[in-house]
């Protein structure tokens, strides 16, 4: 199984180690020999610029590509379409268009607008690539596809990628090993028998024996496993692997470990009570009082403030005040700081992290991916089969779109049935409907935008492809108090939220003096204070189970991780 020489080790490993790709960068067999297109971006771009002038026209269409990919470098992204327009209108064969659709995905790529680079690298003839070319275009396209959600198609093309890294280059190799490991830890056992029944060749198989090793066994068992998958593979790649313990993403250390006899009769809370998220502190503080008061709860509450330099002092003098159990604190930056300080007692932060985990901790946020993931859930229960996600072109709407997938796989093995589209302006809206409903077969649309976005394409929807289709929408799109013609152009909508931003509760009533009750994200916070307290008591034993509990963010359980999902309660918009 022999891998081809012809990779610059540097760059290939940061692209594979971060599982995305560095704009304007590339590889590079030789930096001193005479630069093309795709050489790696060490000069700025007025360097390259610079050699274009001087270069004869033979080369010209190759260092116009060189700057414009060094302005991608620079995030000088005007400057770039100029040099890539000049480069597509001189070129005059095939093989110099595909550089060109290949340059252009990279500037898409580096804007985050996924579906265009895609489309842009579906216009490349890969076969008529050089092998430095080829690793860019299986490199860009593997990532774009792992950022999307497409693990499946994301694993076959970082196992195609293996082909261009020098063999003995064994870091490298076993960087993309493990970026492949990643994505099918994270499989569903049917979408690893789907690999195997494609029947592709004894490396997926042994791909798929070494996942399945990391994922179900542990310890002494785990070395014999692997000592034996050694000997029926002997040469695979992923052998560089062997003697790493390797987990889902999704479960850290699988399972972390949580005290049963933790003391919750003092609880200290770390939130921001001054700076620029103090409203919202404030919120979450609102909410722990009025838990106290409505479920007569005795822990004795202690406030801390997090706006502070050394978040980790906060904490640990909140553990030296007597604090047997600490909420907080909550932005990610001041949660890696309390975590890399050490958990003392166990701890509630209200953040999470897709990779991270540890003894003691738990983890409660309203994550993007969880949006997408209640979507799919409701979608495939109310018995639809083919949805349409039209979803803007952020990394937000990345992570929504991970999470429906993710979970739409999970019932199916596959998500292929699920259409993907993204927008950022008016005139991407008009072509995501389009190029969405051209399937033919959609019945059921999601939509993630402002509210007003959600009323304007679903009224062109109608409009322009009319017959009976479901709409779903989650928190992002909440019309909250927005004017009455934007809610009518959303009636019959299904919105998935939490119970208490789409229920009625006397409870609202009661804090409207302290809180500004039209703003979602007050609101918001109030209610994850009200569940976080609410739930202290019960988190130890609902960690080591599935039982779940009502709150006012939704029906919440502990994963094994340490992770609090909240399901949300749909209703469909009168």
């Amino acid at each position: 199984m022999k891998l081809l020489k012809s990779l610059s080790p540097l760059v290939l490993a940061t692209f594979i180690a971060t599982g995305c790709m560095s704009t304007g960068g590339g590889y590079d067999d030789n930096p001193n020999e005479t630069l093309t297109a795709f050489s790696t971006i060490t000069h700025p771009s007025s360097w390259y610029r610079d050699l274009f002038d001087k270069a004869d026209a033979n080369m010209q269409h190759e260092y116009a590509i060189l700057v414009a990919r060094s302005y991608i470098k620079e995030q000088n992204y005007e400057k770039a379409e100029v040099w890539l327009k000049y480069a597509r209108e001189h070129s005059l064969t095939q093989l110099e268009e595909s550089k060109v659709h290949l340059a252009t995905a990279y500037l898409y790529y580096s804007r985050q607008i996924y579906q265009k680079t895609l489309e842009e690298l579906k216009q490349v003839h890969a076969r008529s690539l050089s092998r430095l070319e080829s690793a860019n275009y299986y490199v860009i396209l593997a990532n774009t596809q792992n950022k999307t959600g497409s693990k499946l198609e994301a694993y076959h093309n970082y196992v195609i990628l293996n082909q261009y890294i020098d063999e003995y280059d064994t870091e490298t190799v076993a960087k993309n090993q493990k970026t492949i490991m990643t994505i099918l830890l994270d499989m569903s056992d049917a979408q690893l028998d789907k690999i195997l029944a494609e029947g592709r060749n004894e490396l997926d198989a042994g791909y798929v024996e070494f996942a399945r090793n990391h994922k179900n066994h542990a310890g002494g068992n785990l070395a014999d496993l692997d000592s034996q998958w050694l000997e029926k593979y002997p040469e695979h790649p992923a052998r560089l692997l062997i003697g790493t313990r390797l987990v889902p993403s999704s479960s850290g250390r699988n399972p972390v470990k949580f005290s049963s006899d933790a003391d919750i009769s003092h609880i200290a809370v770390i939130m921001p009570l001054s700076g620029k998220l103090a409203t919202y502190g404030d919120a979450f503080r609102q909410g722990i009082m009025m838990a106290q008061r409505e479920k007569g709860l005795t822990s004795s509450i202690r406030y801390y403030d997090s706006n502070t330099e050394n978040v980790a002092a906060v904490y640990n003098e909140a553990v030296a005040d007597g604090a047997g159990f600490v909420i907080g604190p909550l932005t990610k930056e001041n949660v890696s700081k309390v975590l890399n300080n050490g958990l003392m007692v166990p701890t509630l932060a209200i953040n999470s992290f897709d990779n991270v985990s540890a003894d003691n901790a738990y983890f409660f946020a309203l994550t993007p991916e969880n949006e997408g993931v209640q979507a799919a859930k409701k979608i495939r229960r109310d018995g639809h089969y083919t949805p349409l996600l039209i979803v803007p072109n952020t990394e937000k709407g990345s992570r929504i779109i991970s999470g429906f997938r993710r979970q739409w796989e999970s019932y199916t093995g596959s998500a292929d049935d699920v259409i993907v589209k993204r927008f950022m302006n008016k005139q991407d809206v008009n072509y995501a409907i389009s190029e969405g409903m051209s399937y033919g077969n959609v019945d059921a649309v999601y939509i993630c935008g402002s509210a007003l976005e959600v009323s304007v394409i679903r009224e062109q929807i109608d409009a322009d492809y009319p017959g009976n289709r479901s709409y779903y929408i989650t928190s992002n799109s909440n019309p909250g108090n927005l004017y009455a013609s934007v809610t009518r152009k959303m009636k019959g909508i299904n919105i998935g939220d939490l119970p208490w931003l789409v229920e009625d509760y006397d409870l609202k009533e009661d804090i409207s003096d302290n809180l500004d009750s039209s703003n979602i994200s007050v609101l918001t916070f109030f209610a994850m204070g009200y569940d976080a307290v609410s739930i202290v008591p019960e988190l130890s034993s609902m960690a080591g189970s599935r039982r779940s509990i009502d709150g006012l963010t939704g029906n919440i359980t502990v994963e094994p991780d340490g992770k609090l999902i909240a399901g949300f309660q749909w209703v469909t918009i009168q």
